[in-house]
């Protein structure tokens, strides 16, 4: 591992004043982070006194290998003996950060991407090709990431394949989300340390009902052999003009959740958005399974990482708001106590639909027991 400072034109190698590197980043957060610390020893002349400020990058490398450019964005210290800490992100951040207004018409996603990174002057690398024109989209105060997002979502409600940004230096590529990491497994004989895994019905749905505009069911989708083992778990789809609306129904079953975790010597190739074989004894866990979130750590000259797993590939799924579920039956009231919410471990919100923000195997329950959860409103789905 080597850890580079660039301060204007100017680089330095830090790494031997490095404790501490951690590189993560996960499918809902977009862009990937770095955090070190620093050591910090002003009384001693043998220690370089470091003085590295928000805005200036981080390069971390692996072998040679550039994992992230990143801009620092805070830095804090304890005291004046010990280490100052520093987190920044790859530039996917700003767009995450930076909203704009734009009205698309007949846009495929990847121009619709272009367009955006120029207006933010942010360079384009890979973008993948959908060749699915989006014939509306409206984006009104949306985050940059979030169009793209909104976007990319059409091409997969049309075509059934996953999206996923990514940073590569400092520009942005858009790539198929799911690719198998080569020549590489986990195994509890070899690599892995740790390892845990649970199953859950909570986020269940085995019958889509689709409507039309009107509210007439004009066909349904559903898991014939879910129904007769747990009984019926039901949502809605209303069609979309431009959309597959069999496609998109059949993105929204969903059958037992299984989440699994597992600690491991480190291998750079295990991000997020990326399919990983693995065979572990232990848990039974056996196959390939898609990394959720990983975070990679360097510590005394050990790599180390701790990966959070799906047994499905999962898209960061952004609707636009025309054709949100709020939109189509919104009464402009606040929910009540027992109005039906959506809730996840990792969220402090509570959403009006289920794919509000990009959620993934989200729990169903009431307003009421949100807020006993300590779990507030969403400004955006309940607008």
């Amino acid at each position: 591992m080597k850890l580079i400072w660039q301060h204007g034109t100017d680089k330095k190698d830090i790494t031997q004043f490095t404790s501490s590197v951690t590189w993560s980043g996960s499918v809902r957060q977009a862009s990937r982070q770095i955090e070190t610390a620093i050591l910090n020893s002003p009384l001693d002349k043998n220690v370089a006194d470091l003085n590295l400020k928000p805005g200036d990058r981080l390069l971390l490398y692996e072998d040679n290998y550039l994992l992230i450019n990143a801009m620092i964005y805070s830095r804090g210290r304890v005291s004046e003996q010990g280490a100052v800490t520093y987190s920044g992100y790859d530039d996917l951040n700003r767009l995450c950060k930076s909203k704009g207004y734009y009205n698309f018409k007949n846009t495929t996603p990847e121009k619709i991407t272009k367009i955006i990174c120029n207006d933010l002057k942010v360079a384009t690398g890979n973008i993948v090709e959908s060749k699915i024109p989006i014939k509306k989209l409206i984006c009104d105060g949306d985050s940059y990431y979030n169009i793209i997002m909104k976007a990319y979502t059409k091409a997969y409600q049309s075509n059934g394949k996953k999206y996923m940004p990514l940073m590569a230096n400092r520009k942005l590529s858009v790539i198929e989300k799911g690719e198998i990491i080569d020549n590489f497994y986990l195994s509890d004989k070899e690599n892995i340390t740790g390892s845990s895994y649970s199953e859950s019905l909570d986020s269940m749905v085995n019958l889509v009902k689709i409507y039309d505009d009107k509210g007439k069911q004009i066909g349904e989708v559903k898991n014939s052999g879910q129904i007769s083992a747990y009984g019926i778990f039901q949502d809605i789809y209303t069609k979309e003009e431009g959309v597959n609306a069999t496609t998109a129904a059949n993105n929204m079953l969903r059958g037992i959740s299984k989440e699994a975790s597992v600690e491991a010597v480190g291998n750079i190739n295990c991000i997020s958005g990326y399919g990983v074989k693995i065979k572990d004894t232990l848990t039974g866990l056996t196959g390939i399974f898609w990394i959720d979130c990983d975070s990679h750590t360097w510590q005394n000259g050990i790599h180390t990482m701790s990966l959070d797993l799906t047994f499905k590939n999962l898209m960061d799924i952004q609707e636009d708001d025309e054709s949100s579920p709020t939109n189509k039956k919104k009464s402009g009231k606040a929910a009540d106590g027992n109005t039906i919410v959506y809730i996840t471990a990792a969220s402090s919100k509570y959403h009006s639909y289920k794919t509000c923000s990009g959620m993934v195997e989200c729990v169903e329950v009431t307003k009421k027991d949100a807020i006993k959860r300590g779990k507030g409103q969403c400004a955006k789905c309940w607008k």
